[in-house]
């Protein structure tokens, strides 16, 4: 092989490592979207607890920058405090050496090149199936397939006698012997991963130049130490435009891991003898080399966490002063919160922050209910500040409306199963039914408006029963809300609640028909009260779409 053709069979070996990388991510996070989900949904202020969840999902979506991609969005969302994300970048960072141990174990010790072309193709056989798990299942076996004959590519590429000694000739000048060299060889490892975008690709590169003894066993950790500061890039580019909480986590990330490496670098030779000590053998090339390697990568981030453990609060102080909060424009308060469209990738997780945010939208709804209820006490006040208090907020319903109903029909172009699709469909029709209730909201206010125009009277009975009413709808509206995250069956309840209002809403509409008939009540001012009465009806009848979507009945 020339030295031209080896050279091509390195970066493409590379190119087809990345693309097995990025697809087995991809299948992993389908095939276990629902566990990432409830792994961050029991997510405490404890630290230990954030730790337990960043190493358990970037083990098993394989992607610690994908992990860490989804945490500054979480803290952005405000789904997290600052102190519960570093415990999960400690997580993270551990979860990640996971990749190296199933590249070290099997792509060096076990002949893969019987199994990555099977894999391959029952992976792409997988594809014709009409069930969506199948098809999850063939995507991460091309992945696997696909990251494995990758590395075989640059293994066979760069062991033929002729090249091995090429290769070692441009790599002569890569050496960690003295600390100045040490640190040129991180600052190597790190610009090496932020051109690459993934410390998994650059690990492999790693393992594979240990392995064919190009690169001696103390110049691998370097690249490694530098590849740990590279990969805290790629949170810091997700954290452009993001929240200053979600600036300070993706800072945070960068110190925990640049002082992890100062630590190393000052400490030197205990680091260097610390894997001998641990496998009781010499880090020679071969097998043996990558084994030590991984062993290192796995101890300086478990090491590393325990060390940082008791000093999570100063680490966030940091981060803190690094990103400072800056007085927030009030105009920004009417901007969706949650949804964040880093997260689309994952749908699981972008339907639970489009959720969060529709959690918001009600919220805005009960606001606007209550403001309608005193408005109805102010007798002589329909054309103030209240009513356009009342209006601005339901031009801020409709602007939350528009922006969750975007990202829904973003996250519908992502790959999704049955049960996700179902979702989405039940969560539009529930971002129009929150829509409609303010336009409700905005109906009452005008007849007040024109009630108060006009000099029509309500009857002392009138007033009492509008008071009743609007109170048993805006309780409904409330519990209904409540039960947004939680995904509670509560159409018994509801349906309930609904009929309690049906009831006196025709029980009232008598009495007003009643009272016009006894010429104790005008003609006019009773057509407006029974308009009111349709509008609070209205309301509970939407609010009922919202239950049997919460419960799965739609």
């Amino acid at each position: 092989m020339g030295k031209y053709q080896m050279i091509i069979t390195v970066f493409g070996g590379l190119a087809f490592f990345l693309m097995g990388m990025t697809t087995l991510s991809d299948a992993l996070q389908k095939v276990a979207g629902e566990k990432m989900r409830k792994l961050l949904s029991v997510m405490t202020g404890s630290t230990l607890a954030g730790v337990a969840t960043g190493f358990g999902v970037t083990a098993i979506i394989q992607s610690s920058s994908a992990t860490t991609v989804m945490l500054v969005s979480f803290v952005n969302a405000g789904l997290m405090s600052l102190n519960q994300s570093i415990g999960v970048i400690l997580g993270a960072n551990i979860g990640t050496t996971v990749t190296g141990w199933l590249v070290s174990i099997l792509g060096f010790k076990v002949k893969m090149s019987l199994f990555d072309l099977p894999m391959i193709s029952i992976g792409f056989l997988a594809r014709f199936s009409s069930r969506d798990s199948i098809k999850n299942w063939g995507e991460l076996l091309v992945g696997f397939g696909l990251l494995f004959f990758g590395l075989e590519m640059m293994n066979d590429a760069l062991k033929a006698p002729e090249n091995l000694e090429m290769v070692k000739g441009w790599m002569s000048a890569i050496h960690a012997t003295g600390p100045l060299s040490r640190i040129a060889v991180v600052v190597i490892g790190t610009i090496a991963t932020m051109v690459i975008q993934s410390s998994s690709a650059a690990m492999a590169i790693t393992l594979v130049l240990v392995f064919q003894g190009i690169i001696d066993y103390p110049t691998a950790v370097a690249l490694i130490l530098g590849q740990n500061i590279g990969t805290t890039i790629t949170a810091t580019i997700a954290s452009v435009g993001a929240s200053i909480p979600a600036k300070q986590t993706a800072r945070a990330h960068m110190l925990f891991n640049v002082f992890g490496v100062l630590v190393v670098l000052v400490s030197w030779p205990l680091w260097i003898k610390l894997t001998p000590l641990i496998l009781q053998s010499a880090p020679d090339k071969g097998t043996n080399a990558t084994l030590h390697l991984s062993m290192f990568h796995t101890a300086f981030n478990v090491i590393n966490t325990i060390i940082f453990l008791p000093f999570v609060g100063l680490l966030a102080r940091a981060s803190e002063f690094l990103v400072r909060e800056k007085s927030q424009d009030t105009s920004t308060v009417t901007h969706l919160k949650y949804i964040d469209f880093n997260l689309i990738p994952t749908p699981h997780l972008a339907v639970l922050a489009a959720r969060k945010d529709l959690q918001l939208m009600g919220e805005e709804v009960i606001s606007t209910i209550r403001a309608v209820r005193q408005l109805q006490k102010r007798i002589n006040e329909p054309s103030g500040e209240l009513v356009n208090k009342i209006f601005r907020k339901e031009e801020k319903i409709d602007r939350m409306a528009e922006g969750i109903v975007d990202y829904l029909v973003h996250i519908t172009r992502s790959p999704l199963n049955h049960e996700l699709s179902s979702e989405l469909a039940a969560l539009m029709h529930t971002v129009s039914d929150y829509e409609k209730m303010g336009d409700h909201c905005e109906q009452l206010t005008k007849l007040l408006r024109r009630k108060y125009e006009k000099g029509y009277k309500f009857s002392d009975e009138a007033h009492a029963e509008l008071a009743r009413l609007s109170k048993k709808v805006l309780h409904f509206v409330n519990f209904t809300h409540n039960h947004i995250i939680k995904h509670q069956n509560i159409l018994k309840r509801s349906y309930k609640m609904e009929n309690e209002i049906n009831r006196m809403v025709k029980s009232f509409r008598k009495a007003n028909i009643h009272r016009i008939s006894e010429n104790s009540c005008l003609l006019e001012g009773g057509l407006i009260y029974i308009n009111m009465l349709q509008s609070y009806e209205k309301i509970g009848d939407h609010n009922v779409n919202v239950s049997e979507e919460i419960s799965g009945a739609r």
